[in-house]
């Protein structure tokens, strides 16, 4: 089969939140069928990451965009009505691109990675197109209106309200749609009723996050993330402002880094508190991990399933999370995961496992098991599998294995 996979940066390599998945799908994808990405890049550099995509996939069409593409595209969407993020993202070459390929290959499946990208898999009402939203990005806008003061509270309000009816068309109109928790399907099914929805939850490749058998540092705290997302920001701000002046009173040796590319001002500010550090981007964030004690995830918005749980747990760090981050998982509290909103529980969390090492050994233990049982990509991709071969009328490829 001949699938056109539309993104929105280029899915390589797998280091942040959306290329990890769509890598992972990709590859899984061209195991059995011909796959043509079309995406745009996260800047001019982004383009550097398209050779070694070439190594899975036929072809690969991808077009910059830049901060100020964004914030120009963002604009007009003010004057036509448009979602603010689904404009900022419109590059009329991408859109030329994907219509040409389309009349010289004629795809038998369109696959569109989020709302951004969506835009581009329009044109092609005929086609069986699968639309998988990273998250109902509407819901996120909403968190970010609660917290934000006027007059920014008025626009993500504004943009919450037109993406909203945009991921209704998009459901309504695309053949089938996908979300990876079973909390967003729930949210799907009460915001758009009626619309086909599949779950495919994400994957940690289980090989490459793995104990490494370093020498931790004692009494260290880990964060990671990109660290200009507004989810993450908020995160380690709360958690450096109501949680680390509680664990550091009682073990003042306690440290916290802060891990990954792009910190913002907000974050690089938090390097000059005691016991912090703001690394930036790193080449590989095992060693990282491997050498801190405790993972936390004090996310108070954003939704989903955040990758940096599962590569902690996968890592073998108990990982202290808030109650939105782990309700994004299947995981129980207590195998691997402890999970509160409150800064005093969440110290009182961090600092018993300091202090106590087989329970933090085998909290570590129990959230590897966690991710082994519940988290390799092959069992989340059969379900992907399934999917398309609904939609196109196909037999599965697990299917056709098990006939021949």
């Amino acid at each position: 089969m001949r699938i056109f996979y539309i993104c929105q940066r280029v899915p390589f390599p797998p280091n942040r939140g959306d290329k990890i998945t769509t890598f992972n799908e990709i590859r899984h994808l061209a195991v059995a069928h011909d796959v043509h990405v079309f995406c745009l890049g996260d800047g001019p550099e982004d383009l550097d990451n398209v050779p070694p995509l070439l190594e899975y996939v036929k072809t690969v069409t991808a077009v910059p965009v830049t901060p100020w593409d964004t914030r120009r595209g963002a604009l007009k969407a003010l004057l036509t009505g448009r979602p603010l993020s689904v404009s900022a993202y419109r590059k009329a070459k991408l859109h030329e691109a994907i219509k040409q390929e389309y009349e010289e290959l004629k795809p038998d499946l369109i696959f569109a990675y989020s709302s951004n990208a969506a835009q581009y898999a329009e044109h092609f009402p005929s086609v069986p197109r699968i639309m998988q939203f990273a998250d109902l990005d509407s819901l996120k806008w909403g968190q970010y209106a609660e917290r934000a003061a006027i007059p920014m509270k008025w626009l993500y309000s504004l943009e919450q309200r037109r993406l909203l009816e945009y991921e209704r068309h998009l459901a309504r109109t695309f053949s089938h749609a996908l979300v990876c928790t079973d909390l967003e399907q729930q949210d799907f099914k009460r915001l758009i009723p009626g619309a086909p929805v599949s779950r495919v939850g994400n994957g940690v490749d289980l090989e490459y996050f793995r104990p490494q058998g370093g020498v931790k540092t004692r009494a260290s705290v880990i964060f990671t993330g990109v660290m200009d997302y507004l989810p993450n920001v908020d995160a380690v701000v709360w958690f450096c402002d109501a949680v680390l002046p509680i664990i550091q009173a009682q073990v003042p040796e306690a440290s916290f880094m802060i891990c990954g590319s792009s910190p913002s001002a907000a974050v690089l500010e938090l390097a000059t508190r005691p016991g912090v550090t703001v690394t930036g981007r790193v080449p590989d964030m095992r060693p990282f991990l491997d050498s801190a004690e405790i993972l936390v995830a004090p996310m108070r918005m954003g939704r989903g399933i955040q990758n940096k749980v599962l590569e902690g747990l996968a890592m073998g760090l108990p990982c202290i999370t808030s109650i939105a981050a782990w309700n994004g998982t299947v995981i129980p509290q207590g195998e691997g995961i402890l999970a509160t909103d409150d800064p005093r529980l969440f110290a009182e969390h961090v600092v018993r496992l300091f202090g106590d090492d087989p329970y933090r050994a085998d909290m570590g233990r129990k959230g590897r098991l966690q991710v082994e049982t519940h988290y390799g990509w092959d069992a989340q991709l059969k379900v992907l599998d399934r999917v398309i071969a609904q939609v196109t009328r196909r037999p599965s490829v697990e299917s056709s294995a098990a006939t021949a």
